[in-house]
């Protein structure tokens, strides 16, 4: 089982918790810069889960962000008009 290890818990006065992966595999992620806490993780997956959502239900790109598992925005890629371009 591979394992890891987290920044911290869901709040960063928790102890670092960690992440296991069954039959050594790799992260569904890739991590970019630093290391995650919990709340990053959950932050990460829920932004995904509604973007998928998003995707399926207008067949347009979107995106999300969500501080501490609430969703603090999403949007639609749509073309900007001609007068929304000026």
């Amino acid at each position: 089982m591979k394992e890891f290890e987290l920044k911290y818990g869901c709040n960063p006065n928790q102890k670092p918790a960690e992440i296991f992966m069954e039959n050594g595999a790799d992260l569904p992620i890739k991590i970019l810069n630093g290391k995650p806490g919990y709340i990053n993780f959950l932050d990460a997956f829920n932004s995904w889960q509604l973007v998928k959502e998003l995707k399926a239900a207008t067949g347009i790109p979107a995106a999300t962000s969500f501080k501490h598992v609430s969703p603090a925005g999403a949007a639609i890629g749509l073309p900007l008009s001609d007068t929304l371009k000026k």
